[in-house]
């Protein structure tokens, strides 16, 4: 008997020596004694029922408005929290887990100093079949790949005696692409058409599409001139084909930033120049150039190596890829250029964009220039230096400030 009461809850144990002390009191004829076990049993009883069904019927659900969001956007984050059952509750607490570099607003946060998540902390009494809904802002002030949970809930009795803690283990993506500012970029070097410039040099041409008409001149083939039109002219005019050379650029960042001073997982230097490469690739797809891009950053482990294309789902691949990049088992920025210059097709224009050009990144520079135009961004901070101007075809900066993040354009000076 002893060994069987050992082998029950504490409350279950209470509730026996109670309800031995109500038998007394009825046994004996001692009606206050009898009334005080009786009063103690029911509520031990209904204490231990409250506390081991304090949790069945209770959900938890979150809901992001959006898997996907630009720097800056606010996303809306609903929280519903349901009481399925005739049991009230006297106090719920929920801890659902949330991504440090996100702002909430609307509900209440508390952050942990030993970890990079924070906890959405909601507590709340429930009626029996209660819904509470509550709608929350999520501000995308900071780019990368978030998982929102799992969330922990805990209840117990009213009296706080015994409490009972569940898991919950759905989780939500949130992935926020890096800032794109509006570019006024001074020009890419290039040996090929690259938007809206033009050159001398008509590289390769498709007799289907012409452009118009000029006047002839020495070494023009005669099946290019234009009889029709030399007819009611003065001399003879040769007709003019668009160009059919395609445009490709390959940007290459490097995500080694220099800094001095107290070490940071994320330093604003490092978020600015993945900025500076997400607005060149966007401009670029905008004036519909084939873009490539490459870093020396890794996704999930693997390098970022995704080659120029035209197509409408390149712009969304690259964005998503800067978005996800971290600086951790990196390669080495030289090494990169060494290792994807000799796959790059012939007339390829290659961007740089780091903020620091060593004497190792010269000299990968000075072999990709055999092959490819080259134009360097560096991404002026107070450490770090450019290259020589005689090293690149074309030599455009980026400063910083520190408030990058509240700018809307960003002008590439020559």
């Amino acid at each position: 008997m002893i060994r069987r009461l050992h082998e029950l809850d504490a409350e279950l144990r209470v509730l026996a020596l109670f309800v031995v002390l109500a038998g007394v009191g009825w046994w004996l004829r001692s009606t206050p004694l009898a009334i005080v076990g009786s009063l103690a049993a029911v509520t031990t009883l209904a204490l231990y029922i409250w506390q081991r069904d304090c949790l069945s019927g209770v959900s938890y659900r979150r809901v992001v408005g959006r898997e996907r969001a630009t720097f800056g956007e606010e996303v809306t984050l609903g929280i519903e929290i349901v009481n399925d059952k005739l049991l009230p509750l006297s106090w719920l607490h929920v801890e659902d887990e949330i991504p440090a570099a996100l702002e909430i607003h609307g509900g209440t946060v508390v952050s942990d100093d030993r970890t990079f998540v924070n906890q959405l902390v909601n507590v709340l009494p429930l009626l029996p079949y209660q819904r509470v809904r509550r709608q929350l802002t999520i501000s995308c002030c900071h780019r990368g790949d978030y998982l929102f949970g799992p969330a922990r809930v805990s209840s117990g009795d009213p009296i706080g005696f015994r409490m009972r803690t569940g898991r919950i283990a759905d989780q939500h993506h949130l992935l926020v692409y890096p800032k794109v500012f509006a570019l006024a970029p001074a020009g890419i070097a290039s040996r090929m058409l690259i938007g809206d410039e033009r050159t001398r040099t008509r590289l390769l041409e498709d007799p289907s599409r012409i452009s118009g008409v000029r006047e002839y001149r020495p070494g023009d083939p005669l099946r290019s001139i234009d009889w029709r039109a030399t007819a009611r002219s003065a001399g003879l005019l040769v007709r003019q084909f668009e160009p059919t050379v395609s445009q490709r650029v390959a940007l290459f960042l490097d995500l080694r930033v220099p800094r001095r001073g107290v070490w940071s997982f994320d330093p604003p230097e490092l978020e600015f120049t993945i900025a500076v490469a997400a607005s060149i690739v966007a401009e670029l797809a905008r004036r519909e150039v084939a873009t490539g891009l490459f870093s020396s950053g890794t996704v999930a482990g693997r390098p970022v190596a995704c080659p120029p294309s035209c197509s409408p789902a390149q712009l969304a691949l690259m964005l998503e890829s800067l978005a996800r990049v971290t600086h951790f088992g990196s390669l080495e920025f030289s090494d990169l250029l060494a290792a994807e210059s000799s796959r790059l097709r012939p007339g390829t224009s290659v961007v740089l964009v780091a903020a620091d050009y060593p004497n190792e990144t010269l000299e990968a520079v000075g072999d990709l220039r055999r092959r490819h135009a080259v134009s360097a961004v560096w991404v002026a901070t107070d450490h770090g230096a450019p290259p020589p101007r005689e090293h690149v075809d074309a030599l455009l900066l980026a400063p910083y400030s520190d408030d990058w993040q509240r700018r809307e354009s960003l002008e590439l000076a020559a």
